[in-house]
């Protein structure tokens, strides 16, 4: 049976919750979850290590970057859910509020470390999520499965989640690279910090204004991520048409270990007054060939399924399908009970 011994929030920064391991009656460690509106210290470091542990089992990456960085530095609308076993994280959660009235909706992700899974942690974690989603108004709760599994398949459906979006990540090996010629007017440049960061915010706001994460960007989430150890200037391209900043094409190099060096095409786009005219496509022959200069072992990029164009892009630069993200989601009605309204994809 499990039990619990609340801590009422303190302030901000901390709410306790203790259980027992439903799976195992006979397993007498005391879990708990810690709340903090903001990482730092032991919290940053136990974390790197799960995160270290989930992502060389799982092959690839558990948690996103945006809900992080707004963790790392301190936000009123981000939380992380702490799980540990004695002193030990064994598992973790990030939320991000957005919205407002009905529109409000809290994002989360979360990742139990690989040698503790399996022992109810995850669902206490997201039956946590849901509750603060709940009591922050929120009518509508997303969750994030990161290369999609038996394992999440069945813990979202436990709680009553059903999948609404599909996320694409696609890879591309080394080889030559296409060159194409620049549509008439068009110049590529590098991004210049500090010159060009309120020009490219507005930029970017507006290409991805109906996406509820990337157009909603503010100056500290991009400066948080010029200020990153990944970043280069140099990577970071943007497109001019008659000296007007209209696309841009953001690359990321990071170096994994066994997978050496990777690039992804971290951010890519066009104002939505030059779509249809080749700057997407120019835009990402011209990263592809920088990438190639960089010696990447080969080349990422994330895609959502319904973004047809898109899928047929990176399929026509040679890209294949490597794995896929599902977007869980539940429906809450004003008195914060679930409703299954959100229609399933298929």
């Amino acid at each position: 049976m499990r039990v619990s011994d609340a801590t009422e929030i303190v302030g901000k920064t901390v709410v306790t919750r203790r259980w027992r391991n439903p799976a195992n009656p006979g397993w007498q460690n005391m879990h708990h979850v810690e709340i903090v509106s903001r990482l730092e210290g032991e919290h940053v470091d136990q974390l790197e290590e799960l995160v270290e542990a989930a992502g060389e089992a799982d092959g690839h990456e558990p948690l996103g970057e945006h809900k992080f960085l707004r963790i790392r530095a301190g936000d009123d609308l981000a939380l992380a859910f702490l799980a540990y076993e004695s002193d030990r994280l064994v598992g973790y959660a990030h939320t991000l509020l957005y919205g407002s009235g009905p529109d409000r909706r809290l994002s989360c992700e979360l990742v139990v470390h690989p040698e503790f899974r399996q022992e109810g942690t995850g669902r206490v974690l997201l039956e946590r999520v849901l509750k603060t989603a709940r009591a922050g108004g929120a009518g509508r709760l997303d969750v994030w499965a990161y290369n999609d599994s038996e394992a999440s398949r069945g813990l979202m459906g436990a709680l009553g989640l059903l999948p609404t979006r599909r996320l694409l990540h696609m890879h591309r090996h080394p080889g030559e690279p296409p060159h194409l010629p620049p549509p008439e007017g068009a110049m590529v440049r590098r991004f210049e910090p500090g010159t060009d960061d309120e020009d490219w915010l507005a930029l970017n706001n507006r290409i991805f204004e109906a996406h509820p994460e990337n157009g909603r960007w503010t100056l500290d989430d991009l400066k948080s991520r010029l200020s990153q150890p990944w970043f280069d200037p140099n990577d970071f391209l943007v497109l001019e048409v008659d000296g007007a900043m209209v696309g841009c094409c953001w690359l990321k190099v990071e170096d994994r270990g066994d997978d050496g060096a990777v690039g992804e095409v971290y951010v890519i786009g066009a104002a939505p007054e030059v779509q249809g005219r080749g700057f997407g496509r120019y835009l990402l022959s011209q990263g592809l060939v920088h990438l190639s200069s960089r010696g990447v072992s080969h080349v990422a990029v994330y895609v959502d399924q319904s973004n047809e164009k898109g899928v047929a892009l990176y399929w026509a630069f040679e890209f294949h399908h490597h794995h896929v993200d599902v977007l869980y989601s539940l429906q809450l009605t004003p008195d914060g009970r679930a409703e299954a309204s959100i229609p399933a994809i298929a």
